[in-house]
């Protein structure tokens, strides 16, 4: 941002240098005309009295006294018009300072009017004033729909905006107020199943059986496919995992980075497997269920974990609880430690659990703790690590809950250190 105003300073700068290079020679010849009248009419009185003591001395005839006369009218003359130039020059003079005020003035208005300012913020600020925006835009498509709720597609609107915004509360009963068409569109059942895993940090039943419900109404919806792959993973199952996820990829563009993206995930889950049959089911685990993890997975995920490590793809600290709070946690207080992207959803990245009894507690988060296996620490640019105290015990935020936060780091920052110093209003 910094840089960008330096640069366009130094335009401004040489346009201006351009503009006002006439005047600036002119200044150079040419004597302030306030002065030039005075001095012109000193030296026209000097001049006629000279001639007078001429003429009384008796040195200067009648004739010569008048010729001399004429002659000194007509340089009278002639220094009249160069102080007309003078001021002249004057006058332009004060143009060229009018400009140089005039010209930033207006570059920054029509800046202002027709450019990007917000573009020059740092990305968090931007991300800050985003935000605002569509709180705003949220607010007043609330109201609307509190004045005319008979509007499936408006309220899908609204679940849309308030899960945008992380407000998973107001978007679970924004969903809840569709109606009968909720359980028409595999599409809505889709996205709030993903509401309820970002909200919840993680599947739960409900959010299963809504991917389940989806995936019989539209077999091949894309985001009911991307879910039910990472609840078969969440659950250990990797090949179906690999099977849902093969059924995405042809909806996807070739060569595109969520093509890519998901072909990487298949290559994963088959790898995990065990080079089990892609589709093959868990004939001891009902669909949607969470299967118990067997060696060779548990021996998949430590390998992951460990890769992880190795790449330095996590970010690590020490969380501690500040004195003035330590009366308002119990020792069995459930601790929520989390990164989030910085820009991007408000789904953890990667998340871990523990007791307020094992405070002061050293962390480490990692892509092997990826609450989604295409969501982690590695596929963002900066995180923040957030910690959360629970009084209800629950991951999602309640009245009450203690908190504290890091400030944006990149990948693989060691040593943060977390206090947790808030009270949730």
């Amino acid at each position: 941002m910094i840089s960008f105003y330096f640069a366009v300073a130094a335009l401004v700068v040489v346009a201006l240098a351009l503009l006002l290079r006439p005047w600036w020679r002119a200044s150079r010849r040419t004597v302030s005309a306030d002065s030039l009248p005075a001095l012109n009419a000193a030296i026209h009185r000097d001049r006629l009295a000279e001639l007078e003591r001429d003429r009384s001395s008796g040195t200067l005839s009648a004739a010569d006294l008048a010729e001399a006369r004429e002659e000194l009218q007509r340089q009278l003359i002639d220094d009249t018009a160069a102080v007309e130039v003078a001021a002249a020059d004057g006058f332009g003079r004060r143009s060229a300072i009018t400009i140089a005020i005039l010209l930033p003035l207006i570059a920054i208005g029509l800046y202002a009017l027709l450019g990007s300012p917000a573009a020059v913020l740092p990305g968090e600020v931007q991300t800050q004033r985003a935000t605002a925006d569509l709180e705003q835009l949220t607010a007043k498509l609330a109201a609307k729909m509190e004045q005319n709720p008979d509007n499936p597609e408006g309220w899908a609107m609204l679940a849309r905006s308030y899960k945008s915004l992380g407000r998973w509360d107001d978007a679970e009963r924004a969903f809840t107020r569709i109606g009968p068409d909720l359980n028409k569109n595999a599409e809505l059942l889709a996205e709030l199943a993903e509401m309820l895993v970002q909200k919840n940090n993680g599947f739960d039943d409900r959010s299963r059986q809504l991917i389940q419900q989806a995936l019989r109404l539209e077999p091949n919806n894309m985001l009911a496919l991307f879910l039910g792959g990472g609840n078969a993973v969440a659950g250990g199952r990797y090949a179906e995992a690999a099977a849902l996820w093969q059924r995405l990829l042809p909806q996807l563009e070739p060569g595109s980075e969520d093509a890519q993206m998901v072909e990487a995930n298949i290559a994963k889950a088959l790898e995990r497997s065990g080079g089990a049959k892609p589709g093959a089911p868990r004939r001891d685990v009902p669909a949607g269920a969470v299967a118990p993890q067997d060696e060779a997975h548990r021996a998949a995920g430590s390998k992951d974990k460990a890769a992880a490590k190795a790449t330095g793809k996590s970010v690590s600290g020490r969380v501690e609880l500040s004195p003035a709070l330590k009366a308002k946690a119990n020792p069995d207080d459930v601790v929520f430690i989390f990164a989030r992207a910085v820009d991007g959803p408000r789904m953890p990245l990667a998340a871990l659990r523990a007791r307020a009894a094992d405070l002061p507690l050293d962390f480490v988060l990692d892509d092997s703790q990826a609450v989604m296996p295409t969501a982690n620490i590695s596929s963002a640019e900066q995180v923040r690590v957030e910690v959360r105290i629970s009084k209800t015990g629950q991951a999602t935020p309640g009245k009450g809950d203690l908190t504290g936060k890091s400030a944006a780091v990149k990948p693989g920052a060691k040593g943060l250190r977390i206090v947790i110093d808030q009270v949730t209003p």
